[in-house]
């Protein structure tokens, strides 16, 4: 494996491992914040959303300019929304984070596959791909199971 997947593979382990602690405390955080259960599915169903609708465009930009700038645009607006997370007052403040988010997953997930796409051979790319899914699902597994 090429050095540069080798470190966007360990940056998403870090990452997927930050999210994962965060994960099991998210339907507690929505009542503490004046939301409640049916609140936290619809925090999460708001990010899915928001997600879904702009990867598509964000992948045509791609398709003009360079990842690197997309992804760290994404690992920013991330940084921002979970730093965002410690003012959320009420359940409208953490529905716009959540659009933030979904606005910064939109942004990184199609720079961030399109960059690890052309630093893996194309001979193992299915081993390439198996090794990208398998260390951020262990490794948000971890972040759950230590958040839990």
């Amino acid at each position: 494996m090429r050095k540069i997947a080798r470190l966007l593979l360990t940056v998403e382990s870090i990452w997927a491992f930050g999210s994962g602690l965060f994960l099991p405390i998210f339907a507690i955080f929505s009542q503490q914040v004046g939301g409640s259960i049916l609140d936290a599915g619809i925090a999460a169903a708001i990010f899915l959303f928001a997600t879904s609708v702009l990867e598509w465009p964000v992948g045509k930009l791609l398709d003009k300019y360079r990842e690197k700038w997309f992804i760290v645009l994404d690992y920013f607006l991330e940084a921002l929304v979970f730093i965002g997370y410690i003012f959320v007052a009420n359940k409208w403040q953490l529905f716009g984070l959540q659009v933030m988010l979904g606005i910064a997953n939109a942004v990184g997930n199609p720079s961030w596959e399109s960059l690890y796409d052309r630093h893996t051979p194309a001979k193992g790319s299915g081993s390439s791909w198996a090794s990208s899914y398998f260390y951020s699902g262990c490794f948000t597994a971890l972040g759950i199971l230590l958040g839990t």
